[in-house]
Order: C-alpha cells, then structure tokens, then sequence
C-alpha cells in the first residue's frame, strides 16, 4: 500500500512538473524534488489548495502574501515581541528585543557572553550592571567580578544568566531589566556628582501620567463601554533627591544651559526619570511639553 501511495504522489508530482514546464515562461526549480521530502511537498500543496480558494493567478501565493496580507508569520518558541529594559547610563536607553538579544533561541547552547551584549548596546566602560527578574529578585555585579564565562542564555519566554565563576544565587532567570552604572557622573544633584544609573539602584516610585477615560459605542448592540487609558514611568522621586525636603524652589539646569525655576508646588509628585532615553523631570500634574528633558543638574532652595 504504502510503494502504491509513493508511487501515485510521484506520478501527481510528475504531471504537475510537466505542466509547469509547458505552460510556465520561466524554468521551474526542479530541485525542489530531491531537496525535500515528498511528504513535505504533499502537505505544501495542500496549502496552497486552501490558498488559491482567496487568491486569484495574478496575486497568488508569494512570501508576502503571508507577510504583508495576512501578518501570518508562525515560528514556535520565537518570542519577537517580548524584550527587556535597558537603562541606565548608556547610549540609547529602551527596550531590546529577546530576538536580538538571541536570535538563535531555538537552537542547543544558545547563549550570549553579558560583556558581548552590552558591548553592542555601545556599553564597555561601565562600574556596576543589575540584572532584575520578572519575580522581583536582582543582582548587581561589578565591572571586574565579570567575564566571558557570564552568559545570558534562553529562558522561556524570556531571558536568564548564569556564569560559572560567580555564586550559583546570582544566576537569575526571567530578567525584565538591565540597569548600567557607567563610570562618569555627568549629573548634579544637590552638589553632589552622580548619574542616573546610580540613582535609579536607589528609590524608585512608578507613577501615572496621561490618564485619560475613553469610550467607544459598540456597532453591534449600541451599548457605549468606558475604561480608562494611560503610561506607568518608574524613576527617583523628588523627596528622595533634595537635601531639604521642605523647600520652596526648585533649579534645574539643562544640557542647553537653559534655567528653570518651580515652586514647591509646582513640584508635587514628580519623579526624575530616563523617558525616551533622555533624563527628564517629569511632572505630573503638567502636561509632557512643561516637563523639563536632558536635566544635568538639580537644586532645592
């Protein structure tokens, strides 16, 4: 039965390659026969069966039609979408992508050195770098405590780190955030040379802005249904930076040189925080163009 099902999808193959041949103006990638299994070849067919129900001959079954037309793009186990925080004192803050970071996943022993990583990220001279997991835990490591041997490997859906020459409790799995100390202090704080690496291993508060009630009217029963939309940012609190915490006005300075002066009450709530990469005062009672970016130093009177 089974040299009778061969040679039945052998013969369909053949007559189909014939075909082609006659009617097609280009060569037909015989090679495609001894590249592959017949049963691959088979359950492809099938799917352009399925396909040609919704594509016409003119626009038939092409890598974008997948791509482009239905967004179908299915790779097991490949997390595109889910990433992790770069912050600190580098060059360009954000989120990486996991895919990036590991675009062999799927493959045995994947890994990337952690020194390697940050390197691409145009971070090699550096103090300290935190690693902080999904459940809360962190480890924070000193530039000479690491080499080549500390690897961020596949975890999940996500990432973990493991070196072989550092305490089996510092290897984290699940890590959500990667926070750099670099070795300068371009921040002034109060008089006091910082960064905001190293500020953002201290306090931190995550706060709401932009909070806003949208609504929508359904097309189908006409019932309108309410939520509520906004952003979380995390950074330092103010009460957490100035030396007196009952001050009346606040300077700060910009990386134009440009001065600006807020009372107390202007000040209420608000964080300093790295907001699209760029070290921001962020106020929330104020709208995002009162907030004050690129912040170099800070002082209470």
């Amino acid at each position: 039965m089974f040299k009778r099902q061969w040679f039945l999808v052998t013969l369909v193959l053949g007559l189909a390659a014939g075909a082609l041949m006659l009617a097609a103006t280009q060569s037909a990638p015989f090679g495609v026969l001894t590249r592959y299994p017949v049963s691959m070849l088979v359950e492809e067919m099938q799917w352009m069966d399925d396909c040609a129900e919704c594509h016409s001959a003119e626009t038939f079954h092409t890598c974008s039609t997948c791509h482009d037309d239905h967004g179908a793009v299915e790779m097991t186990n490949v997390p595109f979408y889910a990433g992790i925080t770069l912050e600190g004192d580098v060059p360009v803050p954000g989120y990486v992508l996991l895919n990036e970071v590991l675009p062999y996943r799927d493959q045995p022993h994947t890994h990337k050195p952690l020194l390697d990583f940050l390197s691409q990220q145009g971070t090699s001279d550096f103090e300290s770098v935190t690693l902080a997991s999904l459940d809360g835990g962190f480890v924070t490591m000193t530039r000479e405590n690491l080499t080549t041997d500390a690897l961020l490997m596949p975890y999940i859906d996500g990432i973990r780190f493991a070196a072989e020459n550092l305490h089996v409790s510092t290897w984290v799995k699940g890590i959500r955030r990667v926070i750099v100390v670099g070795s300068e202090t371009p921040l002034l704080i109060e008089g006091q040379a910082t960064s905001i690496g190293r500020l953002l291993l201290g306090p931190t508060l995550e706060l709401t802005v932009d909070s806003a009630n949208v609504m929508l009217q359904s097309a189908d029963d006409g019932e309108i249904r309410r939520a509520q939309a906004g952003t979380r940012i995390l950074g330092v609190p103010l009460t957490a930076l100035v030396t007196e915490p009952a001050f009346t006005e606040l300077v700060i300075h910009d990386s134009a040189r440009q001065e600006y002066r807020l009372s107390a009450e202007d000040c209420d709530g608000a964080v300093l925080a790295q907001f699209r990469g760029r070290v921001t005062l962020v106020l929330p009672e104020r709208g995002r163009s009162q907030w004050i970016s690129d912040v170099v130093a800070l002082e209470s009177r």
